[in-house]
């Protein structure tokens, strides 16, 4: 797949493309959807009406390690970066990944310390 087309595909299905693995783009949710935080989407030109094949971050085994590691690096910039996706999860009420996870880091380091 071209660059082209990955850029046409951000722009149709709202995702941002974090590296092209095995010749196959993966791309996260940049369209602000809240319950599409912790997904990876890879594409699969052989479905008919979701070119997108949807694998869950939080299942370990659905993800190789390199993959999970450009997801990490991923979310954390557009968690941190992309001022219109902030504010579109904020909107519905969500905080991002970025910020769900630094708030339970912070707990447990106080529930350590205590």
């Amino acid at each position: 797949m071209d660059e082209k087309s990955i850029k046409s595909l951000e722009e149709y299905k709202g995702a941002k493309c974090i590296g092209v693995f095995d010749e196959v783009p993966y791309f996260i949710d940049a369209s602000g959807c809240a319950f599409a935080r912790e997904v990876v989407l890879k594409y699969n030109p052989f479905r008919s009406m979701d070119i997108l094949d949807i694998f869950d971050v939080l299942d370990e085994r659905d993800l190789p390690q390199n993959i999970k590691a450009a997801y990490d690096k991923a979310v954390r910039e557009r968690d941190t970066q992309d001022t219109a996706y902030v504010e579109a999860i904020h909107g519905t009420g969500f905080e991002t990944l970025t910020e769900e996870r630094e708030r339970h880091e912070k707990a447990a380091r106080e529930n350590r310390t205590a």
